[in-house]
């Protein structure tokens, strides 16, 4: 069984924060083009963000100039194109565009080439260029199919460069305010100068009535944390430590949000985070004693505290025997973060860590996207010791561990927090002979691994009823691995796995005859539902509400009593949807989906409704 892992390495490695998401900005902006094919084929329906909506749902002309042109409304600086032909629209791969010219322009007039493809045979294809600043972007198409002249595209994305986010602190050197210092010299511009040896006057100190301190970033960021070193950490007493406190984010500097609040601190160095968002502005609000900040530093992701207590997880021990599918092996754990664990086995280690380095972001990455998108709970099931403590975030804050091997065990599998001999803990475990950044491979493996982390540990609900019978061992992980992709601005990786599951078949759920669940059940769903996984998180929440269930380990969580029917899976999606799907599961299961199981299970199952 292919079964993801997510892993993240020991204090020792910091991870590099991801770049935030680039956007497409031609997304329902005014286009434009050359005759349509027709009326319903018009430029507009190459940028409404759909593919799905059939032959119609796209732009088509087969005029002897075919050009489509898309006004951005401003000028954006840009750097990709991804355009999505005749297949990715469920026509034949031989009426994709085969050549093409992108150009841009900053006044619709004057135009520079900056792509030329001249045998795409791609469904989706994805073009780089040099960060360039334009208004307007055309696509002139020379020729419009394998052997034949006709235009057919269903979308035309253009990406910005995701506002040019700097990795790092991005508070660091950064314009700073704050509550009055205790002197001239302890300023706020000491709290973000990033250095904390130059004494006692090398920080932001305030005794102030209302004691704040706030960064300016000077254009939207993508946020998700901040490290905070206190008196301590500039060789002061540790008792003038910073007790109790809260972060505040903000993106006009006029109204903010708290997204993290401290009390009982005593630690010299803290590192706090959150769900990742925009945000211009950051503030630290002190609320007991006189502060004294020797740096305030913001990240989209913040490193771990390199040999700050607390950083690696107690339930992560420097080794630990590979408790999954009786492997055995003697795992060394060689990073770890309050998060995720990684561990590598004898083989791995011998490696240059320049072939591994890359697991510990991307595992710790994979995981908390998981953990936030699919971490609320329908039923707030309390856990007891050691499984708990409920049902939101997979057990949080108990880590993942990740375990790692080279040259054997190919493939992955997973256990999870309801599994005794795991420790109670959520583990991948994945085997290549291939540890590279640039294996795909891996990456995927991982992704899916985690996947089934969510399907069978969320909820405070053990099992997966969907799991086998309905969309075996790789449906759901289908489009979960989409999303991440997707949503971490990994646009080749998105793009791959479109195209390949686009054209998956399989004989699921039991008695369907090449079912293509990516093309004709989630993804359509996936884009119906806003783009993301919210209706999933409804689904898992469902089974954790109604369907049958049983006591396990000693009465300390429930499970999943059996598998479900196709019906009852229909009728179960239709409640997360808010629609009845029963014919849409018709004309994508085939003879896999009963009619007369779904009208039982909507009488089994009264309390699911749409």
């Amino acid at each position: 069984m292919l079964t993801g892992l997510l892993l993240i390495t020991a204090a020792t490695v910091a991870a590099a924060p991801q770049a935030a998401a680039a956007t497409n900005v031609a997304l329902n902006k005014p286009a434009t083009g050359s005759a349509s094919c027709a009326q319903e084929e018009s430029p507009a329906k190459a940028v409404n963000g759909s593919v799905t909506g059939g032959n119609a749902d796209k732009w088509c002309s087969g005029a002897t100039t075919k050009y489509l042109q898309v006004d951005l409304g401003t000028a954006i600086t840009i750097n990709r194109f991804v355009v999505k032909h005749a297949g990715a629209g469920g026509e034949g791969q031989d009426l994709n565009t085969r050549a093409f010219t992108i150009q841009t322009s900053a006044n619709g007039t004057a135009w520079s080439t900056t792509t030329t493809i001249t045998n795409n045979t791609a469904d989706v294809s994805t073009h780089d260029i040099a960060a360039t600043s334009a208004r307007y972007v055309r696509l002139n198409v020379t020729q419009g199919e394998q052997n034949g002249a006709t235009a057919r595209i269903y979308e035309f994305e253009v990406y910005d460069t995701d506002g040019g986010q700097p990795s790092g602190n991005l508070a660091l050197n950064r314009p700073a305010t704050g509550s009055t210092p205790c002197a001239t010299a302890e300023g706020p511009e000491k709290a973000v100068n990033g250095s904390v040896t130059g004494g006692n006057s090398d920080k932001w100190c305030s005794s102030a009535a209302t004691r704040f301190l706030q960064v300016d970033l000077q254009a939207a960021r993508t946020v998700g944390g901040v490290i905070i070193r206190h008196a301590g950490a500039g060789g002061e007493s540790t008792a003038n430590n910073t007790a109790a406190y809260n972060i505040q984010v903000s993106a006009d500097g006029t109204n903010f949000t708290t997204v993290s609040t401290t009390t009982g601190n005593t630690a010299s160095v803290t590192r706090h985070t959150w769900s990742q968002g925009n945000a211009r502005y950051v503030r630290l609000n002190v609320s007991d004693g006189t502060a004294r900040i020797y740096e305030f530093e913001v990240y989209l992701d913040p490193p771990p505290i390199g040999g700050d207590p607390g950083t690696c997880h107690s339930d992560a021990p420097p080794t630990v025997p590979d408790y999954v599918a009786e492997h055995t092996t003697l795992m060394t754990r060689v990073s770890c973060n309050a998060d995720v664990a990684v561990y590598f086995d004898p083989e791995l280690l011998r490696l240059p860590p320049a072939q591994t380095a890359w697991t510990t972001p991307f595992a710790t990455e994979v995981w908390r996207h998981y953990r936030e998108t699919y971490g609320g709970c329908a039923v707030n099931r309390p856990l007891p010791a050691p499984i708990g403590p409920n049902c939101t975030r997979f057990g949080y804050p108990k880590p993942l561990l990740a375990f790692f091997h080279e040259g054997k065990y190919h493939g992955g599998t997973v256990v999870n927090r309801f599994d005794d001999f795991a420790g109670f803990r959520n583990t991948i475990d994945v085997g290549d002979n291939g540890w590279s950044v640039n294996n795909a491979t891996l990456r995927d493996v991982i992704t899916h691994e985690e996947c089934h982390i969510v399907e069978g540990a969320s909820q405070g609900v053990h099992e997966s009823p969907a799991y086998g019978e309905i969309w075996g061992d790789s449906k759901w992980a289908e489009i979960c691995q989409y999303d991440f992709y997707r949503k971490s601005g990994r646009t080749d990786d998105a793009n791959r796995v479109f195209n390949q599951y686009m054209n998956n078949r399989d004989d699921l759920p039991q008695g369907a005859r090449q079912a293509a669940w990516f093309r004709d059940w989630f993804h359509p769903l996936y884009q119906e539902t806003g783009s993301t996984m919210a209706f999933m998180e409804r689904f898992f929440g469902l089974l954790n509400q109604h369907f049958p269930k049983r006591s396990e380990n000693d009465n300390r969580n429930l499970i999943y009593t059996r598998r479900m029917n196709a019906g009852e899976f229909v009728h179960f999606m239709s409640g997360a949807v808010g629609r009845d799907l029963s014919a849409m599961a018709q004309q994508a299961f085939n003879s896999g989906f009963s009619r007369a199981q779904f009208d039982q299970a909507k009488v089994n199952f009264p309390g699911i409704t749409y």
